[in-house]
């Protein structure tokens, strides 16, 4: 009587152990990738600056791109 209820219970357990394997499997991925879009993040807004580009215009509405200052 008592072989049936063992073999059911450890057959639950196998089960509930390779669906949280699995679950936890995702999970690191899925941080990964958030860490991955982070870093991406990151490089733009701090890492990477854009060329500034002046303009001007002039006193009949012409609109001039101005050169860029020597650094």
């Amino acid at each position: 009587m008592l072989g049936p209820r063992h073999e059911i219970a450890r057959l639950q357990s196998d089960f509930y152990r390779d669906q949280f394997r699995k679950i936890l499997h995702w999970l690191v991925v899925t941080v990964v990738i958030i860490f991955l879009l982070l870093a991406a993040i990151l490089y733009d807004l701090f890492l990477y600056q854009p060329v500034v580009h002046y303009y001007a215009n002039t006193i009949s509405g012409k609109i001039l791109d101005m050169p860029q200052p020597r650094m």
